[in-house]
């Protein structure tokens, strides 16, 4: 970023005293994003779009007011003052808001890569060619390519307050993708692949595009399976979906506000003993990785549930001050219009030693669960009830004997967690923030034939 953003706060804080604010904060984030997607050769869509801007927070007669703009420069700083101090007249919150000091010590954690900076656009486009041309001739069954592509982003922030506070980072990251859609006897199936990551050189566009190929290949003559009470192993990656959609009951925010029935259960057993969840914000070039959150709070690796009993919510400075607790680090921005929330960091169930197929061998019997579906409609995050499509495979003897289709798997997650009998090694934390292993859960229901 060439823009003087010291400069800039300085002048800002300066005029905000003037105006009468007790304390003040600086926000600030730029981000840019290149996507590129092909069909039969071609460049069909291309986006190479960036954003910035700028938000102020402080208090003004005793109540905090916020203001942010899509510019920067000496021209927005009245703005920023003015609208502050009149939303600050206006808000009724009746919580305190303190601006943070900032920490003696923050961690060194890597989130941008030099290398991928450097990678062109024409490198990105080359490769989604050649993925989408590997993927179309790997069999005959298939009927096309839905979608192919690659992308690419980075971003800045910069915090600053007038208790001391000053901090910047940078990050960045890329992405392939490509779904297949296969056909054989008038039925069709899709799947998809997608690699991320920050070294260009680890993206082997055939090997996605096979992935994904064979993914949709082995779903043809999928049928239902009757109606019962299965046990299920649940593929890491629809087990990741599921914990992201549930992950709200540990913010303290949702706690508080009665939103999460884990209120009160701190030091309780919530999850099978032999279950552990982490929120590590210190892991090198992963998507939630970070030195600091959106308040200036240092980030640090803790344990959030250990061994089946809940150990602590995720807390921003807000919520930590209600609760006379530290706060975690978990104060989050969803950009620099947004207020203040919580958010995860790298949030994730620890995997174990054992392979995905020795769960198979020792359930014996089941099914192995992938494809959830429409998890954002079949879902009460509150109570943790949910009801969802998916399909799969059927397992018999500890082996995948068919693939499954149609069917809906319905259940609590508070009563999932403590019914994993056993997770497998296979966490994947390039794709989301939030990640599991495998999971092999006891005695679900399955609505199927």
């Amino acid at each position: 970023m060439n823009f003087n953003m010291t400069e800039f706060k300085d002048k800002l804080f300066a005029a905000a005293k003037a105006k009468g604010f007790a304390d003040c904060e600086l926000y600030a984030s730029q981000g840019d994003s290149f996507r590129v997607m092909v069909f039969r050769g071609e460049v069909q869509d291309y986006t190479n779009a960036g954003n910035a801007g700028v938000s102020f927070r402080g208090t003004y007669k005793g109540k905090i007011g916020y203001a942010y703009s899509e510019k920067m420069g000496d021209d927005v700083i009245d703005f920023l003052i003015q609208n502050a101090a009149a939303n600050a007249e206006i808000n009724e919150d009746v919580d305190i808001e303190k601006l943070y000091p900032g920490d003696a010590k923050y961690d060194d954690v890597k989130t941008f890569s030099e290398e991928l900076d450097k990678i062109t656009a024409d490198q990105k486009i080359a490769k989604a060619l050649e993925m989408e041309k590997i993927a179309a001739g790997l069999d005959p069954r298939i009927a096309g390519i839905d979608y192919c592509g690659t992308g690419s982003g980075n971003g800045y922030r910069y915090i600053a307050n007038s208790s001391g506070l000053s901090v910047e980072s940078r990050s960045n990251g890329a992405q392939g993708y490509v779904m297949a859609r296969v056909q054989e006897n008038g039925q069709f199936k899709t799947d998809r692949e997608v690699w991320v990551g920050h070294n260009w050189d680890e993206f082997e566009p055939a090997k996605v595009a096979k992935s994904a190929v064979e993914k949709a290949v082995a779903q043809l003559g999928a049928t239902p399976v009757p109606t019962g009470v299965y046990d299920i192993v649940l593929e890491n990656e629809d087990a990741s979906s599921l914990l992201a959609v549930f992950n709200g009951i540990f913010s303290a925010e949702s706690v508080q506000k009665g939103f999460s029935l884990l209120a009160g259960k701190i030091g309780e057993e919530i999850a099978a003993s032999h279950i552990n969840i982490r929120d590590d914000a210190l892991l090198p070039l992963k998507a939630g990785s970070r030195s600091f959150d959106d308040e200036g709070v240092a980030t640090k690796n803790k344990v959030v549930v250990e061994n089946g009993v809940l150990r602590t919510f995720l807390h921003n400075t807000k919520t930590a001050a209600k609760d006379g607790v530290a706060p975690t680090g978990n104060g989050n921005k969803a950009g620099y219009k947004a207020s203040l929330s919580i958010s995860p960091t790298n949030f994730y169930i620890v995997p174990s030693q054992t392979k995905k197929e020795e769960l198979l061998a020792e359930m014996k019997d089941g099914l192995l669960i992938k494809d959830l579906s429409g998890l954002h409609a079949g879902v009460n995050p509150v109570s943790g009830d949910f009801s969802v499509i998916c399909g799969g495979f059927l397992v018999e003897g500890g082996k995948t004997v068919r693939p499954v289709e149609q069917i809906t798997i319905a259940g609590n997650f508070f009563a999932i967690l403590k019914n994993i009998v056993k997770v497998a090694d296979d966490l994947n934390q390039s794709m989301s923030p939030i990640a599991s292993p495998s999971l092999w859960i006891k005695g679900v229901n399955v609505a199927g034939s």
